[in-house]
C-alpha cells in the first residue's frame, strides 16, 4: 500500500500507524461501512474490513474482480 507522506501516517511504531490507519477509515469511509465501521474496534477489525470491502467489489463488479482469498474463493464455489 502506498501511504501519502504527510504527519497521519508518519508513525513512530506500528501500533501508533494501526490506531491511525483505525481512525482514518472511521473519518473517511464511515457511509461507505455503515453499521459495520464498529468491526474496526475488534482487536481483529482491520482485517475484518478488509474482507468486507473485497466482497462489496466483488458483489459490484458482478464477480469480474475478485481480490478475495483462495480459501474464501473455495467456500463461494
Amino acid at each position: 500500500m502506498i501511504l501519502p507522506d504527510t504527519p497521519l501516517f508518519n508513525s513512530k511504531s506500528d501500533a501508533e500507524f494501526r490506531i491511525r490507519m483505525i481512525q482514518y477509515i472511521k473519518d473517511t469511509y464511515q457511509d461507505l461501512l455503515g453499521p459495520d465501521i464498529k468491526l474496526l474496534d475488534l482487536p481483529n477489525g482491520l482485517e475484518l474490513v478488509q474482507a468486507k470491502a473485497r466482497d462489496m467489489l466483488f458483489s459490484a463488479t458482478q464477480g469480474q474482480v475478485d481480490l478475495r482469498e483462495a480459501t474464501a474463493r473455495k467456500m463461494a464455489a
